[in-house]
């Protein structure tokens, strides 16, 4: 099945199964290998971009494990089944990238009772905060090309000024108390995605599978951005077009270029970044290999 056909499949189930219960919503790690990456996306109704990094192969052939750790974006909004249907993932700890103003303005909807660890490792670049973005749209010169370079800025900032927040949470995953692990920001696309793709090259999952799971998204998240889209039409005080917020919503391969592109010129290499950036040498790459992959 190609990526395109795995992640098509994986909407349609989503969709039919997020009406169920908590009780009846299928638990990917549970399901039999082959049908795993269907349910890549787990199916909640108000996280949109919710999914496992299971079954990712590295290049010697080893995989992800399922059920060990999520991305998504915020948990805010979730409804009494997404707050059972998340206790019942058994996640133990909770990696918020949200700045102090996005955490305080939506707060985590947790079920009452639900002992998980949640540790804030706050990212506050500019394309993260609602009003720089909101007044950035209300200019009515803005064009969709302006809002790139608005991301493509945001996403070198990440490496630059929030390297240390990085290297705090790679560290972090070594601690094996910590799984199942749960990671995200507002969109879950950005901070989201970068660290995804740091994990995943700490992993030695090829290039092509990260930007996959980057691009994956837009798709992901299409329906939702559809919605967001609507809405914001019918707000008189904003004068910006369809193709400007589809820039702001949607995820670019030049925009998490633009954070390795910062990482070659701050570091000379992602081996390099590793090493003195991140402080994760080989020892604790392997570490972190033993931990969260197993043969496929």
């Amino acid at each position: 099945m190609s990526q395109y056909d795995e992640i098509a499949k994986s909407l349609h189930l989503a969709s039919q199964h997020r009406g169920l219960t908590a009780a009846q919503r299928p638990i990917p790690s549970q399901l039999p290998h082959h049908e795993r990456h269907s349910l890549r996306k787990l199916p909640f109704e108000q996280a949109h971009n919710f999914r496992d990094l299971g079954g990712y192969k590295n290049r010697d052939g080893q995989q992800l494990k399922w059920g060990m750790i999520y991305r998504t974006d915020k948990l805010s909004s979730l409804s009494e089944e997404d707050q059972r249907y998340l206790q019942r993932l058994e996640v133990k700890r909770i990696v918020d990238f949200r700045s102090d103003e996005e955490r305080l303005s939506a707060p985590h909807a947790l079920a009452s009772g639900y002992a998980v660890r949640v540790d804030a490792m706050p990212i506050t670049v500019d394309a993260a905060q609602i009003e720089l973005v909101t007044a950035r749209l209300q200019q009515e010169d803005v064009s969709a090309d302006d809002m790139a370079a608005f991301l493509v800025d945001a996403n070198r900032e990440m490496v630059v000024r929030y390297t240390p927040v990085y290297r705090q949470w790679m560290h972090s995953l070594l601690e094996q108390d910590h799984y199942p692990q749960l990671f995200h920001c507002t969109a879950g696309k950005d901070r989201t995605g970068l660290a995804a793709a740091l994990l995943l090259h700490a992993l030695d999952v090829p290039d092509d599978t990260i930007m996959e799971d980057y691009l994956a998204t837009n798709h992901y998240t299409a329906e939702r951005i559809d919605q967001v889209i609507e809405q914001i039409a019918q707000m008189d005080m904003l004068t910006a077009d369809e193709a400007v917020i589809r820039t702001l919503f949607h995820v670019q391969p030049q925009f998490i270029n633009a954070a390795f592109e910062a990482i070659d010129e701050h570091y000379g290499s992602l081996a390099e970044y590793f090493e003195h950036g991140l402080k994760l040498d080989a020892l604790a790459r392997q570490q972190l290999c033993e931990l969260l992959l197993e043969d496929g």
